[in-house]
Parts: structure tokens; sequence; C-alpha cells
């Protein structure tokens, strides 16, 4: 068994034949249908109560030097910087081994962060102004993402607040932001909704442990305005249907 099927079993508690059913290279001809895609519809109610699951540990640094970007799919293309699609948002690349974090003992290292107008996943069919993905990869590769619900009513000075008052234009200059603090980037309640699923983008590879945060975070309001006017259609998949699929939810108060 690969390590990569161990941790999967770990994070989600899910039995080791379950585990290798889902693992990547072991799958039938069937997958090819991809049938755990994300972004989901989070039911509270049907979440299974898992308290055993490992407990998610925040390594982010307070102080770190950003290069935020327009991530366009059409850059170079006749009337690229023109176009807007849901396969585009802005992202913050992350130095290699500046941020982690760990979970059941296993470090998984952050790769960058971006925004998706509204939520792409739903909480009971609520769909909030906006969600962040942190995507982290772990020792073989394996990826896993933080999703975090952002409303507006903040009083400002959150690194979301920083990172979205200086979005860049399509196929403009990357923005430097000084001195980010990461280490107050995620809400201090890391309860979280738990399930495998995929990229939200092409090509929607599968195989992603999702950890989306129950707890949200509030920005002021110009901070959401001045990322929707990039945006005006949104940036975020639909929901896809659950088949079959448990989520589980981990409380860490």
């Amino acid at each position: 068994m690969s390590f990569s099927v161990s941790r999967r079993a770990v994070l989600f508690g899910a039995s080791a034949s379950a585990a290798v059913a889902a693992s990547p290279g072991l799958l039938s001809s069937a997958s090819a249908q991809l049938p755990q895609q994300s972004p989901i519809n989070i039911h509270t109610l049907h979440a299974v109560h898992s308290p055993e699951l490992p407990a998610l540990q925040i390594h982010y640094p307070s102080a770190l030097d950003l290069s935020v970007r327009y991530e366009s799919k059409d850059k170079g293309q006749p009337g690229g910087c023109e176009t807007r699609t849901d396969e585009e948002t802005v992202l913050a690349e992350i130095p290699a081994g500046a941020a982690w974090v760990t979970l059941g003992g296993v470090r998984y290292d952050l790769v960058n962060f971006h925004f998706h107008t509204y939520s792409e996943h739903r909480l009971d069919s609520r769909q909030f102004p906006l969600e962040q993905h942190f995507v982290h990869l772990g020792p073989s590769g394996e990826k896993l993402v933080i999703g975090l619900f952002i409303t507006t009513g903040g009083a400002g000075g959150t690194l979301q607040d920083k990172v979205l008052a200086t979005v860049p234009d399509e196929c403009g200059e990357d923005v430097h932001v000084p001195q980010a603090d990461l280490a107050t980037a995620l809400p201090h309640d890391l309860s979280t909704f738990r399930y495998e699923g995929s990229l939200t983008t092409a090509p929607y590879s599968e195989h992603v442990s999702w950890l989306v945060l129950n707890h949200h975070r509030p920005i002021r309001s110009a901070s959401l305005h001045h990322f929707q006017t990039r945006f005006p259609a949104g940036d975020s998949r639909p929901v896809q249907p659950l088949n079959g699929r448990t989520v589980k939810y981990r409380p860490q108060h």
C-alpha cells in the first residue's frame, strides 16, 4: 500500500480497502467519469461527527513577502486580456518551505492561495460572497486544500483585505505584498468538514483532500468589491453531485 493511500485513510478515517479504492493509479475504468468532483453542497446535519480524526496544525509565518498575480487561462491569446472565465483567479505564490500544515504527523507545504467569487462550496445551500483556497502538497505530491468562506462586515487589516486591495489587472504586472501576515489568515476555530474531491479548475483532477472550515472570515466590503470588479460574472464552478461520498466533521475549537 502506498504512503498516499495510508495518509488518506488517516485523514478521513477510511478503511484501508476504501482508501485503496479511491487512490491514484488503482481506479477502474469506470472512474473515467470522475465521480468525486468538487465543489459540493455540504449538508451539516448529514456530516458524520468525527472527533477522532487528526487535528489540523497550522504553521504559517506572521510576516512573508508575497507575489500576487492574475491567473489568466487565455494570456497570450487574441482577446485574452479582455476575456473573463471561471477558470481564472487571483493567486499568491508561497515561497518553498515558508508555510505548512501538519495533519496526523504529516507535513503539507502551502504552495499558493487564491480566491473564487461567489463561494464554490456551499454550506447548507448557502453561497458566500467569496471563498479562499489554501493549496498544499504532501511528501508524495498529495493535494490537500483548505477552504475558507469569506463574508463582509470586517474592520479590515486581515491578510485577505491586504491582498484583495492589490488585485492586479488581467495580463498586468504581478503585485508585491510585503510582510503579509499568514499566521492570522485562518480563524481560531479550525473545525472542518472533510471529504475526498477534486480540483475545481481544469483538468479537475481527483484525489484532493478537502478541509472546508466551518468558521468564516469577515473582510471589508471594499476589499470584496475590488476583487469582484475583476470578475463581474464570477469565477466559481457549480456544485457537483456527492455520488455517495461521506462528509465528516472534525470539531477543533
